[in-house]
């Protein structure tokens, strides 16, 4: 734990301390003892447990708290607090979380009103009754509905896409400063998640240069949670929480695998570290006191004999054994990326497929699968089959070749809601199926693959989630037909498709990225479904999306 999260549960003990009405010498110790460590130059873990520089010679800190900052550097817990919090009202430790609310108003409030949650502090707010509390005016109460909505919107996680056009203009604004050397995103937004909770943000450059302010003073920064040289946070309109860390150079290797996680792979390097008599943290590698690494990532994972773990890999999920036993896999990058497994149209005039296929030719792009609307798979759409065949034609040529596709449900029985001879005019067909019965969604997909028309199988929704079926023996159905999954790369049909990802490809399945665009500005989405299946460690070879148009007609014949 950094100084600064040491820091924030001593406050926490404070707080609750307070709560209970405990000896205000008490309180007071707690509150110095954060100011203190959150104002340490140098991690707590490295500081020597006696003569000078511990922390019992630091001012206001004696045996028995230096013995509860160490017990949370450590540990990362501290026993009296969780006992606090075991003999706390849950509703009171809620309310403590609210901007403007210290312990003694959060106190009033729950006693003095009888609000028992937060729905109801909200509606005591709405209604004006926290202005018949002592100190307690407009400004509070608006300040406490703010505070309410914003922690709500903090509770939830956001698709990757919008993570990442909201944090856009921050790193400009962040990369536009002349003390700023180095600037690095971690998290579950490095791990390319399908969804983000919070953004962290390091910087390499001056603490005393003012580069957090840069985050506290930009427009969208509706609270500020912390604002110090090293240390930055706020949370934006959206609810999103922005953290931002300024840490020295020789330490931004080691801070950005901290901070990019997961918890459980940071847990499995450190404990190879414990064998080797080292010890990582966020500020290096350390041999006793001694930093003998830390300035680059690459370093952190040889220090504990490891080969460089790609960002994506790191959740705990077999890559510390297959780093160990050289089995990394090489992931499938975008630049090999030579097709679109699926977009999009509903209009079938030439200028609107044109219109697309400029934007994949602009992408660099070499083939694409056109969907046409529902109607070219029905015996009643010849017409309209006809003019969308004629447009791809077209459009086809200058390095680019459009393929026609379309879409079915797929029934019960495997069979297709479509007829076979407007099937039999299309280069791809693409199969949709819901169904909440595991063992019944599985008969359904096995007879589905070894149909004589399917060509890619759309992932099972239904209820807008995912649905459950043996992934091993569908894929072992569709390898035989040469059928592939498909990873639709709209942010609503991402969630869990690592998982999904990851099971297909280690029983034998092929995979292919969609996009789905409908227009040329939504291509770029392409990359979240890659990211996928970078998580779901997919090589070139797993993705059909690198092969030649040739090399994917081939894939797919029957």
């Amino acid at each position: 734990m950094d100084n600064s999260d040491i820091a924030k549960m001593l406050d926490e003990v404070a707080d609750l301390l307070e709560l209970e009405d405990a000896s205000v010498f008490r309180v007071r110790a707690y509150r110095g003892a954060s100011r203190i460590v959150g104002a340490l130059a140098s991690p707590v873990s490295s500081l020597p447990e006696k003569g000078p520089g511990a922390l019992e010679e630091l001012p206001g800190i004696g045996k028995d708290l230096a013995g509860k900052i160490r017990e949370i550097a450590e540990t990362g817990e501290l026993a009296i607090l969780h006992e606090l919090k075991e003999r706390t009202p849950e509703t009171l430790i809620e309310l403590l979380q609210i901007p403007g609310l210290g312990p003694k108003r959060a106190k009033a409030i729950y006693e003095g009103l009888g609000v028992s949650s937060l729905g109801e502090l909200e509606q005591a707010a709405r209604e004006g009754r926290l202005r018949t509390l002592k100190g307690v005016g407009p400004k509070l109460e608006k300040q406490i509905l703010e505070g309410i909505a914003a922690r709500a919107l903090r509770g939830k996680r956001i698709p990757l896409s919008q993570a990442e056009a909201e944090i856009a203009p921050i790193l400009d604004r962040l990369r536009a400063a002349p003390t700023v050397l180095a600037l690095e995103v971690a998290g579950s937004f490095r791990r390319r998640k399908d969804t983000v909770g919070d953004i962290d943000i390091l910087v390499v450059g001056d603490p005393s240069a003012g580069i957090g302010k840069r985050l506290v003073t930009y427009e969208a920064a509706e609270h500020t949670l912390a604002d110090g040289d090293t240390k930055a946070s706020v949370v934006l309109r959206s609810g999103l929480q922005v953290d931002l860390r300024v840490v020295p150079a020789v330490s931004i290797g080691a801070a950005l695998h901290y901070f990019t996680g997961s918890k459980a792979h940071n847990i499995a390097v450190r404990t190879l570290g414990v064998r080797k008599k080292l010890k990582i943290n966020e500020y290096g590698v350390f041999s006793g006191e001694e930093r003998v690494s830390g300035e680059s990532e690459a370093d952190v994972f040889a220090a504990v004999g490891l080969p460089f773990i790609p960002p994506e890999l790191r959740e705990d999920r077999g890559e510390i054994d297959a780093a160990r036993e050289g089995r990394l896999p090489v992931l499938v990058e975008r630049v090999e990326m030579r097709g679109d497994l699926g977009v999009t149209v509903e209009d079938v005039s030439g200028d609107a497929i044109e219109h697309l296929a400029a934007g994949l030719r602009a992408a660099g792009l070499a083939w694409a699968v056109v969907h046409g609307p529902a109607e070219i798979t029905q015996a009643g759409g010849s017409a309209l089959r006809k003019r969308f065949l004629r447009a791809l034609d077209k459009a086809s040529g200058d390095g680019l070749e459009l393929l026609s596709g379309g879409t079915a449900t797929i029934r019960d029985d495997g069979s297709l809601e479509a007829d076979e001879d407007a099937l039999a005019e299309l280069d791809v067909v693409r199969g949709e199926a819901t169904g909440t019965d595991e063992k019944a969604l599985t008969r359904k997909l096995v007879a589905a693959v070894k149909g004589a028309r399917l060509g890619v199988l759309a992932r099972p929704f239904g209820g807008g989630k995912p649905q459950s079926f043996d992934v091993e023996a569908v894929t072992k159905a569709a390898r035989a037909k040469g059928v592939v999954f498909e990873i639709d790369a709209r942010a609503e049909r991402l969630p869990g498709a690592d998982g999904y990802v990851r099971a297909v490809k280690d029983a034998g399945g092929r995979l292919g990225v969609a996009s789905h665009a409908a227009r040329p500005e939504e291509l770029g989405r392409m990359r979240y479904g890659l990211d996928q299946a970078r998580r779901g460690w997919c090589t070139a070879e797993d993705v059909v999306n690198t092969r030649s148009r040739d090399a994917l007609a081939k894939l797919l014949e029957r």
